[in-house]
């Protein structure tokens, strides 16, 4: 597969970015599901609000990384 002339961001970024993105929607789903299935999984319910938050945390921080991804990565041309 070769990179077209006119597309302006490589293959290559594309697919990190999409990465981020299903990371952050499963960490936030992942978050969601131990808060409301603490008690099928036997856990208590202050170390499922922790872990939970936890999991919150990641999915913001990976948005977050999304959304100054051409800040924090600017090419110098």
């Amino acid at each position: 597969m070769h990179p077209r002339s006119n597309d302006p961001k490589p293959a290559g970024e594309r697919v990190v970015r999409s990465v981020f993105a299903a990371m952050a929607l499963l960490s936030v789903v992942g978050g969601l599901a131990i808060y409301l299935l603490q008690e099928q999984l036997g856990i208590p319910s202050d170390t499922a609000r922790i872990v939970s938050s936890v999991f919150l945390l990641a999915g913001i921080a990976d948005t977050l990384v999304l959304y100054f991804w051409a800040r924090i990565f600017r090419r110098r041309t």
